[in-house]
């Protein structure tokens, strides 16, 4: 029997060839995917370090992040912008409120603008899946830190076992990996051209 763990391999693989395929389709610049495992702030600079070309771009969101013990989470950057996504990973029955609160607390505390929840093989409980149909705000929150304006970016999604891909819910704002990617190569490129 696996546990959470031994599905995140294949989860990152899957996640950073879409999002690096979807970011040359409509970008000349590639995008670079850095992930990380467990606590947030000493990752991140691990990553940094290994990749200062790519990753300078977030030192100074590394400095001010707290320690956090994530399931996973990936650093995307093109080296002029970056984004943190958040994962949580489960391998459950049926995801609810407390795996949700836990994603939302993460990305609030962290300051990461993307979350995804991923139950392995299993969808989500009734309770969830009716909040994120009707509650738009649950999955697309909005903050005001030391005067600046965030937004966080939230979906859910099914990881399917068996064919190594996700199967989509259609619930929170980020519906897909797709939505996801596009997501970033807006920002990105929007940035770039203030430059």
């Amino acid at each position: 029997m696996r546990n959470e763990v031994s599905y995140y391999p294949e989860i990152q693989q899957f996640i950073e060839a879409q999002i690096k395929s979807n970011f040359r389709a409509v970008s000349s610049k590639d995008v670079f995917v850095y992930w990380g495992i467990g606590e947030l702030k000493s990752n991140l600079e691990r990553i940094i370090a290994a990749h200062p070309d790519e990753c300078k771009c977030a030192e100074a969101f590394a400095k001010r992040v707290p320690p956090l013990n994530l399931d996973i989470f990936a650093l995307i950057t093109d080296a002029n912008e970056f984004e943190l996504l958040i994962l949580e990973v489960k391998l459950v029955k049926s995801a609810g409120l407390s795996e949700w609160s836990q994603l939302v607390g993460y990305c609030l505390v962290s300051g990461a603008k993307y979350g995804l929840l991923l139950n392995i093989d299993n969808g989500g409980s009734s309770r969830l899946l009716q909040m994120l149909q009707t509650e738009r705000h649950m999955s697309h929150i909005r903050t005001t830190v030391n005067g600046e304006n965030k937004e966080h970016l939230l979906g859910f999604m099914q990881w399917d076992s068996l064919t190594q891909n996700f199967e989509y819910t259609n619930l929170g704002v980020i519906k897909s990996l797709s939505d996801l990617s596009d997501r970033l190569v807006s920002e990105f490129i929007s940035c770039r051209s203030f430059d």
